[in-house]
């Protein structure tokens, strides 16, 4: 079922705000297709972005397979049209029959969840199981969720609205909430429970919360969204750091049983990786976690002959490890934006980005 909203904008100079626009999405290596000069579609995961404009006014429509990917589109192209011009930006109103809102004004992607049981899973990983009643029509749009404490937790937290733009209201002030991402690891629908693997990295504002927090205490999602798998009929790479370890567990439990390809990931050794990762036809390697930032870089680059590079390429992980290797998949496989990704996950001597894909 396809859910669709749109809007249209006046804007100043609307052919110099419609190129901006079209480049910044563009950006992104999302798909598109030019109609033409006034006319540019993009389709990206099931999402179709269509884009327009007359002399005065800017036209946009958005259909999406659900009414999660929905919000998530509204708000991305609302924070688009704010770059250009903030007041024409903050007056958006969406037309259509879409859902934007639970009964208690939350986003309609939002659930709160109470911590029901923690477990380590090997040094440095904990496995956070939350569970929420509300499960039923959990999405599966992507492979991460934004997860929200509170920073105030001797009362109720309060959680984010949104505003007729599209936009996430954020609570602020002692309302104010800790927001991360984070890859989901299991949904069991039927017993109401999702689980999230935390790596420690102290200072880390969830992470250090995963760790201490009481049973029963509160926390919120909205999502899932962002992250696919990969559509590669060839050889697949995947690499990361422990960070990247549960879309990695995703990633390879979504491909075809015959998929043939590498991983390359952060672990104390292969037998830890072996039992963490479900059983694939992938060829697994394990760098240690301590020395996996100054090592990976070469020890994927040596997997491969210039000649015969993987047909698709996937890293998470350190931001400047990211950077680095996203060049590598580039100029040493020679693969084109639409058969690479290297996305950041933390970054270095960054307090609290331990826990944010960039």
């Amino acid at each position: 079922m396809t859910t669709k909203t749109q809007t249209s904008v006046i804007l100043p100079d609307v052919t110099k705000s419609f190129a901006i626009l079209v480049e910044h999405i563009s950006e992104h290596g999302i798909e598109f297709q030019r109609v033409s000069e006034q006319q540019v579609k993009f389709t990206h995961e099931g999402c179709s972005l269509d884009f327009s404009h007359d002399e005065q006014e800017l036209f946009l429509e958005l259909l999406a397979p659900t009414e999660n990917m929905l919000f998530f589109l509204k708000e991305a192209a609302a924070a688009h049209i704010m770059e250009i011009d903030p007041v024409a930006g903050e007056n958006i109103i969406w037309a259509g029959a879409e859902i934007t809102t639970n009964t208690d004004g939350t986003p309609v992607n939002f659930l709160e969840l109470s911590l029901k049981k923690r477990e380590e899973i090997f040094p440095g990983i904990i496995r956070l199981t939350l569970s929420s009643d509300g499960l039923q029509n959990f999405p599966k749009d992507g492979l991460h969720v934004k997860l929200m404490h509170p920073k105030n937790t001797t009362e109720h937290p309060v959680w984010p609205g949104v505003a007729p733009n599209g936009m996430t209201v954020w609570p602020k002030g002692e309302d104010e909430l800790h927001v991360r991402y984070f890859t989901i690891r299991n949904v069991r629908v039927d017993a109401g429970e999702i689980d999230i693997d935390v790596v420690q990295h102290k200072g880390g504002m969830i992470s250090d919360w995963a760790y201490s927090a009481a049973v029963g205490e509160l926390i919120g999602i909205m999502g899932p969204g962002g992250g696919s798998v990969p559509d590669v009929a060839g050889n697949l790479l995947l690499a990361g750091d422990e960070t990247a370890l549960p879309a990695i567990a995703r990633i390879l439990e979504e491909l075809p049983s015959g998929q043939k390809g590498k991983v390359v990931a952060a672990a104390p050794n292969l037998e830890t990786l072996h039992s963490y990762l479900p059983s694939s036809n992938m060829e697994y390697h394990s760098l240690e976690t301590a020395s996996f930032r100054a090592e990976c870089e070469n020890f994927i680059e040596g997997l491969y002959t210039a000649d015969i590079p993987p047909d698709y390429a996937w890293f998470g992980g350190e931001f400047s490890n990211a950077n680095d290797i996203r060049k590598i998949f580039k100029e040493k496989f020679g693969l084109s934006k639409g058969k690479q990704l290297s996305v950041s996950y933390w970054e270095m001597g960054k307090r609290g980005a331990a826990d944010v894909i960039e």
